[in-house]
């Protein structure tokens, strides 16, 4: 069959008959009004559709939102740690005495010593102040990228205990300056970042003027790496994932064996990691009873809908009419 020109409609039409069916085809002639939008009209509305597409996935607004979420933790956590004053050293000096005390007297102030069966391996100390001085921030920070991208119901849940952790820590530095071991060599403690590198704290050190040495306790190092390997834990289920508990483990020989925490200050990170997840637990239970709801005046809603409307259409329900009484 010949095609039929449909003018200005901008298409063609061709009836066909097949197995005793008629079939319309269509095709465009080019003349409609579509098809007379200019290339460079087309591109732009194609661009501004592709920017828009972008910044309302996960890679445009809601990422800006994620790293202005982080990046202001991280200020206000440089800030707070800075709150312990100079004036504050030697409250810090006394706080270290007593957790000593108390470590003596629960039979645990073994840090020293510990230290002293690792100081003849050179090798073994470098990598530990290379894994303290690093591992903190760049194991933290890929793992915020990988939950980001891959597993994005528990970023949300990974985000929210690192924040509530790490505040609640900074109130307690703030609140309880603590001198870490490595200031007290009578006792027996090496500075092994001073005396063999990478240095950590003072000249030489990539995070000179942001870190606070009187911030202790908690070990937000250890706190952070226990929250790192739950989250790699719950978001994967492959059988190399319990190789994350390496960080934490490495992290604590770090921290104890480098002298710059005490086992209490690993403890009190332990505890804040345990009442984070509790925070996690309670919240995560409030915002599926809002779901719950929001669902449940979901399903209400058109049901009120169709009555209004029948309403006012002048009609009622079946079950409505047949419990009128009849008037004859």
């Amino acid at each position: 069959m010949p095609w039929i020109d449909r003018g200005e409609s901008g298409y063609k039409e061709r009836v066909t008959a097949v197995s005793g069916e008629t079939r319309i085809t269509r095709a465009s002639t080019g003349n409609g009004a579509d098809s007379g939008a200019h290339p460079e009209h087309k591109g732009s509305a194609d661009g501004r559709g592709r920017l828009d597409r972008w910044w309302h996935s996960r890679f445009g607004a809601s990422f800006g939102r994620e790293l202005a979420v982080v990046i202001a933790l991280l200020l206000v956590y440089k800030y707070g740690r800075h709150l312990v004053a100079e004036g504050q050293v030697h409250q810090a000096l006394a706080n270290a005495r007593e957790v000593i005390g108390v470590e003596r007297a629960l039979g645990v102030f073994s840090e020293a010593r510990l230290q002293d069966l690792v100081d003849g391996n050179l090798t073994v100390i470098r990598f530990l102040n290379a894994y303290y001085l690093l591992a903190h921030a760049l194991v933290t920070a890929l793992a915020f990228f990988w939950l980001y991208m891959r597993h994005w119901e528990l970023y949300r849940r990974f985000r929210n205990v690192m924040i509530v952790m790490t505040l609640t820590g900074l109130v307690v530095h703030v609140g309880f300056p603590l001198a870490p071991p490595r200031m007290f060599p009578k006792f027996g403690f090496v500075d092994t970042a001073k005396l063999f590198g990478p240095a950590a704290y003072g000249n030489g050190s990539p995070y000179k003027g942001f870190a606070n040495q009187f911030a202790a306790m908690p070990s937000l190092h250890f706190g952070w790496a226990l929250v790192i390997a739950w989250a790699v834990l719950l978001a994967t289920t492959s059988r190399w994932r319990y190789l994350v508990l390496l960080h934490p483990f490495f992290t604590l020989a770090a921290i104890v064996l480098t002298a710059n925490h005490y086992w209490i200050d690993a403890f009190a990170a332990l505890l804040l990691f345990a009442l984070s997840l509790a925070y996690d637990h309670l919240w995560e239970q409030h915002r599926n009873r809002r779901r719950a709801q929001r669902a449940g005046d979901a399903r209400i809603e058109p049901e009120i809908d169709v009555r209004e409307r029948t309403a006012d259409d002048g009609t009622s329900a079946p079950a409505e009419r047949s419990a009128q009484p009849s008037r004859g």
